[in-house]
């Protein structure tokens, strides 16, 4: 008997949907794509022979988690704009990133990759502070986690609003990520677009009686980053309303960072996104 022939004739069993590390894969994270898993047990004179072969495409981790303090309905509309977390403290553990508004909405803040950027409206402009947090530097609304891991996806197109929020949705599906649930981003490139503000103690939408923000636009497309979170069914409370994205804009410029509440973004073809892994 020629030896494939022998191996044909062993009784075999094949089975499926077995477990990795005791962990049933109906029950692992849905971010673990499997391919392939093949267990074949061949009995053998010997003892028991068994063949394991395995492919993953890729297990992530868990979705990072995402923290917010105050709700923007909560902050902006009904005016409890009162000290709810430290910068220090949010950003004492690494990797931190987060956008918000100061206590008493007395500026923007922007974290991204530890750094930390506070912008306050000063007249026809803003003062930038940072990359560290001032001992005095509370938010009263901030969206807030932390990525010491990030995959970096080139965008094909250039986008601008809605349809940017769209392609930051499909990539971070291709990634395994659950857009369901919040996450954050960050896009490094070419801004195109972008109508930005300084809050200055008021929300204009909500109390237009109130102290006006600073207000800005690009005339030409500059380099920076767009920092932000993606969340679905959040408006009034990560987002705000008509809006899939709370998004903020850094930019360095020859007399120092520029960081601001991103009203309306787009970006050039070539920009790199930024997912948690």
């Amino acid at each position: 008997m020629q030896s494939s022939d022998w191996f044909k004739s062993l009784p075999r069993t094949i089975h499926t949907g077995y477990s990795l590390a005791g962990v049933p894969f109906s029950t692992q994270s849905p971010q673990c794509k499997l391919r392939r898993v093949i267990i074949v047990r061949l009995s053998v004179r010997s003892g028991l022979l068994i063949a394991l072969a395995v492919s993953l495409a890729g297990c992530k981790q868990p979705q990072v988690a995402v923290t917010q303090h105050g709700g923007m309905r909560e902050v902006l509309r009904e005016g409890n704009t009162q000290p709810r977390v430290s910068l220090q403290h949010i950003v004492a553990k690494p990797g931190a990133i987060a956008v918000g508004a100061l206590a008493g909405l007395g500026g923007e803040i922007t974290i991204v990759d530890g750094d930390v950027w506070v912008a306050r409206s000063s007249g026809r402009g803003a003062t930038v502070t940072g990359p560290d947090a001032r001992d005095d530097d509370r938010a009263t609304l901030l969206t807030a986690s932390h990525v010491t891991a990030w995959d970096s996806v080139p965008l094909k197109r250039g986008a601008a609003g809605e349809a940017l929020a769209a392609d930051i949705a499909a990539a971070a599906r291709a990634q395994g990520i659950d857009t369901s649930k919040p996450f954050p981003f960050v896009i490094d490139g070419d801004i195109t677009e972008l109508d930005a503000h300084v809050i200055a103690g008021s929300c204009p939408i909500a109390n237009p009686e109130g102290e006006a923000p600073w207000k800005f636009s690009l005339q030409s497309p500059e380099r920076g980053q767009l920092v932000g979170f993606y969340a679905e069914d959040s408006e009034g409370e990560l987002t705000h309303h008509g809006s899939l994205t709370h998004t903020h804009v850094v930019l360095p410029r020859p007399d120092g960072i520029l960081t601001a509440h991103a009203d309306h973004a787009g970006v050039a073809a070539g920009a790199v996104l930024r997912l948690p892994q």
